[in-house]
């Protein structure tokens, strides 16, 4: 009996390393794991005042192993030049009161290689809807402040991945 539990975990052993060997073979990454070009391992980051963004930035820049350093002359410059929130009416209650918004996060940003003249600009944008409630105002404030800085998060997300994608352009 004691052979044959042995077998069985040697079976499901073989199975797991089979399992990890072609999840690794075909190039799997887990989400959030962006491999920027080798051009960008070392950039200076500069968060144009914006520093909530800055902050979740500067986590996934790391989290995709850049390194952050201060020698404009040496490495890439990424730079926030700006952020909008938009907010607009999608319907309203039979009364007139809002009921739905759309809000719109909207990021310009700036990527400089050593050497170049002029900095290439790109924008990042983040789309969501939520239900407003005119009776739960201050439920309805920290609501926005929790949306906020989830359109922040995917704004930085989104900056990374497409850092990413910069060596394919």
């Amino acid at each position: 009996m004691n052979r044959l539990s042995d077998k069985i975990n040697l079976a499901k052993l073989s199975l797991l390393s089979l399992a990890v060997l072609a999840i690794a073979g075909c190039g799997f990454q887990l989400r959030g794991s962006y491999a920027v070009p080798p051009q960008m391992q070392f950039i200076c980051f500069d968060n144009g005042g914006e520093y909530q963004l800055g902050k979740l930035l500067k986590q996934r820049l790391i989290h995709s192993k850049v390194s952050l350093i201060d020698d404009p002359a040496s490495c890439v410059s990424l730079e926030i030049v700006s952020t909008k929130t938009e907010r607009q009416v999608l319907s309203l209650f039979p009364n007139a009161q809002v009921a739905e918004y759309e809000l719109n996060y909207m990021v310009e940003y700036s990527v400089q290689n050593p050497g170049e003249e002029m900095p290439r600009f790109y924008s990042a944008q983040v789309v969501r809807d939520y239900q407003d409630d005119p009776e739960a105002v201050l439920a309805k404030s920290k609501e926005m402040k929790l949306l906020l800085t989830e359109l922040r998060r995917q704004a930085a997300e989104q900056i990374v991945m497409q850092l990413a994608s910069l060596d394919n352009r």
